[in-house]
């Protein structure tokens, strides 16, 4: 009778401790799914950081035109208006493409351009051949800046598509558990700066892109100014 009598009398107590390590595992859960939140927040803000370098550089290379008024070296012949093919000169310092040259003078000897006599005389436009390399070199360096831009605006796209996927991952979480903790209000407002975060960087992505755009509209104006197959 006695040891039931105690027996009785400790399973109140048994009772309270069972509650109050239930209680205590309840605490330890919640505070694993705010750290795991936390580090969440914190890996998005950082990758935000790592990206919002600027990505886009200014381009910028001087048009035929311009070039054209500083050294007054044309890149189109004077008889057939189309880019050089074997430039020469005259004497009297007026280029035009060889066979163009050979052609005009089988029936007027004398220049296209300022009439005065040629003597038959039409040298390699050593000038005017330098400035063909140097525009053909800046060509493709233009196209290949503009091929880099639009990688990297791609990239920026897609880590801003991922990041807004991830906020409005992270949105739908704290929404299943804000009744529970409400410190994830907190969260909640980061996920909502990673996605302004993102859209800026899909106007950036943008922007790149629309700038890629006109520089290789560009590109297209200088190769189009001299012949490739040469």
């Amino acid at each position: 009778m006695t040891d039931s009598g105690e027996a009785k009398e400790s399973h109140p107590a048994v009772e309270q401790d069972f509650k109050s390590q239930e209680g205590q595992t309840t605490q330890n859960s919640n505070k694993r799914t705010l750290d795991e939140a936390s580090k969440n927040e914190t890996s998005g803000l950082e990758t935000l950081k790592k990206m919002a370098k600027p990505t886009a550089r200014k381009i910028e290379f001087k048009t035929i035109e311009e070039e054209e008024e500083e050294d007054a070296l044309p890149l189109e012949c004077s008889i057939c208006r189309k880019p050089f093919l074997n430039p020469v000169v005259t004497n009297c310092n007026h280029y035009f493409c060889n066979l163009c040259a050979l052609m005009h003078h089988e029936k007027n000897t004398n220049c296209f351009v300022c009439n005065q006599p040629t003597l038959g005389v039409f040298n390699t436009a050593v000038d005017i051949k330098k400035k063909i390399a140097n525009v053909r070199q800046k060509a493709r360096a233009m196209v290949k800046e503009v091929s880099t831009m639009l990688a990297k605006a791609l990239v920026i796209r897609k880590d801003a598509d991922a990041m807004a996927a991830q906020s409005a991952g992270m949105v739908e979480d704290v929404e299943t558990i804000v009744d529970l903790v409400e410190s994830m209000e907190v969260v909640a407002a980061k996920a909502k700066e990673m996605a302004e975060k993102a859209a800026e960087m899909v106007k950036e992505a943008n922007d790149t892109t629309e700038t890629a755009k006109r520089e290789m509209a560009k590109a297209l104006g200088v190769m189009r100014k001299v012949k490739w197959n040469v």
